[in-house]
């Protein structure tokens, strides 16, 4: 079996563990995602031969360097699929214009270097659960929540589909910390 690859920024907030114990007795899915799977996907890129990994690695590193971190909101569950069996449960952003311009910059570097790159439309979400088990939805009004994550990184993963978690970090990508945080650090360094 070949490895794939993905982008994403990974999602700490443990309060959408809440969310998701909360909205999953209306549901049936085999696949249950665990909090230190979350993340939410900014470009997948499938099989990846050793050059092309280090383009990737390269590309990411540099659009990382170039985009400031931003915050994220979650207020929403949606899903992919039939509303009455959805295969795929998640939380979604607020609308968010770093994001979609973060997602836009990595996807217009990576297209030149892997021209089989996924071209699907960017629809930011995080998966709960996926893979409909049996039976149909049950109604229930979804709860209210908002849930902030600020983002400051962007994780290169690789699926592991027979290991728990499903996915590997392959290199780490911190955002461009704006110049006052950095002269921050370094004052309480030297004081």
């Amino acid at each position: 079996m070949s490895t794939h690859y993905f982008i994403a920024i990974p999602i700490e907030a443990t309060e959408l563990v809440a969310v998701q114990q909360a909205v999953l007795p209306f549901y049936s899915y085999r696949r249950i995602y665990r909090p230190d799977e979350f993340h939410l996907t900014l470009q997948f890129l499938g099989k990846l031969n050793g050059e092309e990994l280090d383009d990737v690695k390269e590309i990411t590193r540099k659009i990382s360097q170039d985009t400031q971190p931003f915050t994220l909101t979650f207020g929403s569950i949606d899903h992919f699929g039939r509303p009455d069996r959805p295969r795929v449960l998640t939380v979604v952003p607020d609308a968010s214009e770093p994001l979609h311009r973060f997602a836009r910059a990595l996807r217009q570097e990576l297209v030149d270097v892997i021209p089989r790159l996924d071209r699907k439309a960017f629809v930011p979400h995080v998966t709960l659960a996926k893979k409909w088990d049996e039976g149909e939805r049950v109604a229930y009004v979804p709860p209210e929540f908002h849930v902030t994550e600020s983002v400051e990184e962007l994780i290169l993963y690789e699926v592991q589909p027979n290991h728990k978690p499903a996915y590997r970090a392959v290199e780490v990508f911190p955002l461009r910390r704006p110049e006052e945080d950095i002269w921050q650090s370094r004052l309480k360094f030297l004081t």
